[in-house]
């Protein structure tokens, strides 16, 4: 909304309606000003409320602060003072809950509900509002991903309870859904199509959110069956026939400059040029570039290295009876005391890096300084993005297909056991909406916390305004038999 000088000298009686009145209240822009009602007493705005298009009162599920006293409710906004009486909202059950009344012009009468009880009321007097639109700016918008949820302006110690449980069916009803892809393919019984599922979930995890399309294309271009038959031969022929493969077809040899390389990587990087030179170049997985990610570490060259290694390590079981065997261990490892450590060093030695490969060098954006410490090509973050995208539900998939119930315990377990992923876009989202202003009632960040609160993000979280207050979870924490 955009105002000059001169409009401000306007008769505010014909400058403003009441839908202008309602885009303020909206976008919480009196958050700042100094308030005060009717009757003298100091007013704060915790949250305006969630906009209501349909009949009733304008803001539902309002928080605001009279005094020293919080009330939570809803806000009706008028431009005179007298349309509460005029519309009879002091008849209207449905105004029961207003906790604030709302309007320009002052009257004679006061808005009071069915029970005859007087209404808090806010005079946004002449004065206030010429004041108030000489500063006004349309361009400081009201960031929604700060704001809390009806969910979380709704939360209680007692629904907060409830909310622990309800993220963590949450979370078992998202591994499910993961689980599903597999069946079919162990219903087929062949255990090389097994094994190439579950090497082309593993890279697509390793992707990261930019390139998980091109790693599970390459995973289907070369599947894990293939690349088996390298590891036959010595690790530098295998380690050069593999990353040579993967690197061309991925386009990062057009890609990379090499000039600011390390003397080290430098050498080996056109070795492995070289060598994707005389296999002829053929075509890519993607006619698309590369782009480097946001955070350098996550760059799939580095993610490709280490699966190497991953796949180095496993050769002799095969990933599926590598990962099996993990697996069945954390069943005993879960009763000791120390079982979260323990997991955890267990599947850090899932994925080896030697000290002295040469891509410990591979930093980009190439020509910064090299960190003094070398970063793990996969790490621990991303270890856990494989183990819940990727190992959880494939051997759920697994174990109910060979009934084998401990193993589908041990599964759920380690949801509640081990640390979560790093936050993504959704899980903030959800922590903003649920317990922004409810600290207290934050929860221990595990696997299937996050999990969890995607899950119900992408079940329930589909509006701001209107569809926030009618959304399942609200329902869910408000229900006694949930």
């Amino acid at each position: 909304m955009k105002t000059s000088k001169h409009s401000i000298d306007l008769n505010l009686n014909t400058a403003i309606n009441e839908l202008w009145l309602q885009y303020l209240w909206k976008s919480n822009s009196f958050a700042n000003e100094k308030l005060f009602t009717t009757d003298g007493q100091p007013l704060k705005v915790v949250f305006p409320g969630w906009f209501n298009d349909s009949w009733g009162p304008d803001f539902k599920e309002s928080r605001i602060v009279i005094g020293d006293t919080a009330y939570f409710g809803d806000i009706e906004l008028h431009i005179d003072e007298s349309a509460w009486h005029q519309h009879s909202h002091h008849n209207n059950n449905s105004y029961n809950k207003v906790i604030l009344h709302v309007f320009v012009n002052k009257s004679k009468s006061s808005a009071i509900n069915t029970f005859g009880q007087a209404i808090p009321s806010l005079c946004l007097k002449s004065d206030f509002l010429i004041e108030f639109w000489k500063s006004f700016s349309s361009s400081s918008k009201l960031d929604t991903k700060e704001l809390p949820g009806a969910c979380g302006l709704s939360l209680t110690e007692r629904s907060s309870k409830k909310l622990k449980s309800i993220i963590q069916q949450a979370a078992e009803a998202r591994l499910m859904e993961k689980s599903q892809q597999f069946l079919q393919i162990l219903k087929d019984g062949n255990q090389g199509l097994v094994e190439d599922a579950l090497f082309n979930s593993i890279c697509k995890s390793l992707g990261y959110s930019a390139h998980s399309e091109q790693m599970e294309a390459l995973s289907r271009l070369y599947p894990y069956s293939h690349l088996r038959s390298y590891f036959k031969s010595p690790h530098r022929q295998n380690r050069n026939e593999i990353l040579c493969r993967w690197f061309g077809y991925l386009k990062f040899f057009d890609q990379t400059d090499t000039n600011h390389m390390h003397e080290d990587l430098r050498r080996e990087w056109l070795a492995l040029e070289q060598q994707w030179r005389d296999l002829g170049g053929r075509k890519h997985v993607s006619h698309k570039d590369t782009q480097t990610p946001y955070r350098p570490y996550n760059h799939p060259v580095r993610r490709l290295i280490g699966l190497h290694y991953h796949l180095q390590s496993v050769q002799f079981r095969g990933l599926l009876g590598t990962w099996l065997r993990f697996l069945n261990n954390c069943k005993t490892t879960i009763r000791s005391k120390k079982s979260k450590s323990e997991i955890l060093k267990a599947l850090d030695n899932m994925f080896p890096q030697p000290s002295w490969d040469a891509f410990s060098h591979f930093n980009p954006p190439l020509g910064k300084a090299v960190p003094k410490q070398h970063s793990r090509f996969i790490g621990r973050q991303k270890q856990l993005v494989i183990l819940v995208n990727s190992i959880i539900p494939f051997f759920l998939a697994w174990a109910r297909f060979h009934n084998e119930k401990q193993l589908e315990k041990t599964l759920f377990q380690l949801l509640l056991i081990l640390p979560g992923e790093g936050k993504n876009r959704k899980i903030r989202f959800m922590e903003n909406r649920l317990f922004n202003g409810n600290d207290i009632y934050k929860m221990k960040h595990s696997l299937g916390y996050g999990q969890g609160l995607i899950q119900i993000h992408d079940d329930s979280c589909t509006s701001f305004y209107e569809g926030c207050r009618r959304c399942s979870l609200l329902n869910w924490l408000r229900s006694p038999n949930t």
